[in-house]
């Protein structure tokens, strides 16, 4: 089983993958708006709020546990 810190690096890149997605998602959303595809447009601009939403509760309850041990 990893130790703390690799676990901690890990879930760092996978933040950091998540909102890279989700950037990502709305770059193409926000292109395919402007070209006139908004059923598509719609779905990843959507998605992409999904995701920086469950980040931040995600983020919020980490913050909480950790203030809470302290």
């Amino acid at each position: 089983m990893p130790d703390d810190e690799t676990t901690q690096s890990l879930r760092d890149l996978v933040r950091t993958a998540r909102l890279r997605l989700a950037d990502s998602a709305a770059d193409l959303g926000t292109l395919l708006r402007l070209l006139g595809e908004h059923d598509q447009a719609e779905r990843l601009l959507r998605q992409a709020l999904e995701i920086y939403e469950a980040d931040c509760r995600t983020h919020v309850d980490q913050s909480r546990t950790t203030e809470e041990l302290s």
